[in-house]
């Protein structure tokens, strides 16, 4: 019997990290010039470190990433941004999870910049990491820290 339920707890626990990683691969697909559908993976009260900032409302740091976001669309008409990640870590402890990454945001540069010898994408590279509850069933993010690598 106790096999039994140490083997469930270690089936429950896989199947959470997956469940996990799953949320930090949309985070990161959703990481283009359109944040609303990585709105949606957010916890209302999460925490936001980057750039050498500590966002503690959720809201207004999304409305500063899109005004910037917006900013960068008016000056360079067409421009996409694509981001990876890799070597995704994930520790699951009850309805809480730490994950760390590397993740790359990849922005297309304009002509202009193209025609005078950069190349025609910008790579910024940086190492994650968050913090999620599960709230509600759904892992959620509460804390998301990013630091520069390169």
């Amino acid at each position: 019997m106790i096999t039994r339920n140490l083997f469930a707890t270690t089936i429950a626990s896989a199947d959470e990290t997956a469940d996990v990683e799953a949320v930090v691969h949309r985070y990161i697909n959703s990481e283009t010039l359109d944040l609303t559908e990585q709105a949606k993976l957010m916890a209302s009260d999460r925490t936001y470190i980057a750039n050498d900032m500590r966002y503690a409302n959720n809201a207004k740091s999304m409305t500063i990433q899109t005004a910037g976001n917006n900013v960068l669309k008016k000056a360079r008409p067409g421009v996409e941004r694509i981001a990876t990640v890799e070597d995704i870590m994930v520790r699951v402890n009850g309805n809480s999870a730490v994950t760390s990454f590397y993740r790359v945001i990849n922005t297309t540069n304009s002509v202009e910049s193209v025609r005078a010898g950069q190349g025609a994408m910008t790579s910024f590279y940086q190492t994650g990491t968050m913090v999620l509850f599960k709230i509600k069933g759904d892992w959620k993010i509460v804390h998301t820290h990013l630091s520069a690598t390169k």
